[in-house]
This record gives structure tokens, sequence and C-alpha cells, in this order.
């Protein structure tokens, strides 16, 4: 048994020194690291472009909604490129106005971190390693700000980022995005509109005064929409700048309303075809401050469109054996004809008979 020991000692001892020896051909046949495949392999296949035209999107996470003082806004600064998709390095730094300050940026979908400056108005947010891997890659940032309770009503604030990229640049002006937020308070806005009563034949045409009155007391901005019927029967015309058509449904965006103004617009519609319903315009207004007075938001017109009357069907006109045509009848009636064909025939006979009785006598 000893004597096999020592030889099993032996042959390892032999083995280890073997593969000490020969440490490059061993390394060789260790198991390899799998290939990068489908798009991380073409990142690191391909060189990078000269340059890459960096574009940056900044925008209220909640759209254009307006914000009350005291409240929170999220920011999403969003980057595109062309050529798409190209891994690097970026950084975009966001400026707040005043009475706007950080307060978080935990966004796990985030491409990296982003830092607030000691007044917590100015914001750098930075790609993290590995730039061609998630959630790098994802070219977006989201910060969380607080709203001053001091910051002015009826009034826009806005924010600002600025990009800036590893690759070269050939186009800087839409590295730049800015956004305004609507600083809100209460008031009260209302909606009416005005046309003709009908009703309405087809072919007939008509005007509708849509009105939007700020009460106050501060100004504010506003959207409108209205359903529009029938869909397929009513043709329009002469909207504003700033709407856009659905069917069935007109949406507005405005602008500001100065207290105790009225903002007004007309169209034009024809109506081109019969429907049972009728016509109906729905205007609803969104007040980009609190509304006071929800009643009047909303407003409508309505009105009956005549039914056509049916066309009168054309006669059937007679035909012959054989399909021949008739001639039609023209001149008097038939009954006075008859009648004075008997008296003929009746004259005549007559006048026979007197004729015999001349000769006999």
């Amino acid at each position: 048994m000893s004597a096999w020991l020592r030889r099993g000692t032996a042959a390892t001892y032999a083995a280890t020194l073997g593969v000490l020896l020969l440490g490059a051909p061993a390394a060789a046949a260790a198991p390899s690291a799998p290939a990068p495949t489908g798009a991380a392999a073409a990142r690191k296949a391909a060189a990078p472009p000269a340059s890459v035209d960096a574009r940056l999107f900044l925008y209220n996470e909640h759209g254009q909604a307006a914000v009350a003082p005291g409240d929170t806004v999220t920011f999403v600064m969003s980057t595109a490129g062309y050529p798409e998709n190209v891994p690097q390095h970026k950084t975009v730094v966001l400026e707040l106005p005043e009475g706007v300050t950080f307060r978080s940026a935990t966004n796990q979908h985030a491409s990296g971190p982003c830092v607030p400056d000691a007044a917590g108005r100015k914001v750098t947010c930075t790609t993290q390693d590995p730039v061609d891997q998630l959630p790098a890659t994802n070219g977006a940032w989201w910060v969380t700000t607080d709203f001053s309770d001091e910051l002015p009503l009826g009034e826009y604030v806005t924010a600002k980022a600025t990009l800036t990229t590893e690759i070269p640049d050939p186009e800087q002006d839409n590295n730049v995005s800015s956004w305004d937020v609507f600083v809100a308070t209460t008031g009260d806005m209302s909606v009416a509109i005005s046309a003709p009563p009908g009703p309405w034949k087809v072919g007939d045409k008509f005007d509708a005064t849509f009105k939007v009155h700020n009460f106050g007391p501060y100004r504010a901005p506003f959207s409108l929409s209205s359903g529009i019927n029938p869909v397929s029967g009513l043709r329009y015309s002469g909207w504003p700048e700033g709407c856009g058509f659905d069917p069935g449904e007109m949406q507005c965006t405005f602008g500001v309303l100065e207290a105790g103004k009225t903002f007004e617009f007309t169209m034009r519609f024809e109506v081109t075809e019969y429907d049972a319903d009728g016509i109906s315009l729905t205007p609803t207004i969104y007040p980009g401050n609190q509304d006071t007075n929800a009643a009047n938001d909303k407003a409508s017109y309505r009105a009956k469109i005549i039914k056509p009357s049916a066309s009168p069907s054309p006669s059937p006109t007679g035909g012959q054996a054989g399909g021949e045509p008739t001639l039609p009848i023209t001149g008097a009636p038939a009954v006075p004809l008859a009648a004075a064909g008997l008296s003929l025939l009746a004259a005549g006979a007559g006048a026979l008979l007197l004729a015999r009785r001349r000769r006999t006598s």
C-alpha cells in the first residue's frame, strides 16, 4: 500500500509540475467566456461614428398640467440621436427657476445619477458605466422638484436643460430644451355656444360661435374639446389655430386668457346628409386654474335635420305583344269621344230611314 501511495504522490507531483511548465497550453485549454451576441456584439464590433446629432427633450411628467404653490413637479430629460443607439457618455445640466428646488432623483430607469448643487437649483445628471448597457442606454433622467409657496400666482416659471456629449455633435441647437410650468390658483371660467335653432335641410349652412370667458381673479391657460355630430353628415371649417380633429371631436389648446376677458371663434357648418339623431355640438373647457364652478365648463347645441321627402317613382308605360311600344293617347278624353261617335252613328241611321220613306211614298 505504501508503494502505491508513493507512486500516486509522484504522479501527482509530476502532473502539477507539467501544468506549471506548460502554463500557456493549459490556459488555452480552459473554457473561454461566451462571446457577446446580438446588439451588444454589433455595438462592440462597430467603431463609433465620427459625430452624432444628439437631441434633448425636457418636459413635465404630467404634461401641460398647471402646478399650485407647494406642489411637486417631476421633470423628465430624454435624449435621442442620429445615428441611433450609439453608446456614449452624456451629461445633462438642469437649471431650475427661482422658487423651485431639487427634491430627489430616484427613478430606477435613469441613465445615471443626478446631483444638485448647494442651492438645489442646478442639477447635473450623468451616464453611468457601462454606457452600452441598461440603464445607461435609456438616455433619460427624472428629477423631482419642490415648488415654493411664494411663487407668483397666474405666472409661468421656466426650467432649462443643456446636453453635452462625448462624441462631437455637429448640431448644438437641439441640445438645449426648456419647459414652462403655469403656477395655478383658483378661478372661474365658462364656455357657451350659440347658433340658429334650425331645423336644417341637407345642403343648409349655418354658423356656430364658441365663447370662453375668464371671470378671474387670475389669468389662466385653458384647453377645449367639443363633440361634433353627426360624424359623416356635417362638414365644417373656420376653426382657430391650436385645434385638431378626431372623428366626431375637436380638440384645442390655447394660451393664457386674462381675467375678465372673453375668447371666441366662429365656425361654418354644412349639413351633407340626413341623420335621425340630428346635430349635436358639445364644447367642454379645461381651465389651467382650479375651477370653482364646474357647472359652466360645458355647453351644448342641438338641432334637428329635416328628413328628405321620398321622390315620386315614374309610372310604367304599357306595351303590346312582342314588346312593341304603344303611342301615347293625345287629345280629348276617351268618354266624350265615344259619346260623340254614338251620336254620329244615330244621326246616320236616322238619315237612312228618312231616305227610304221618301222613295216609297
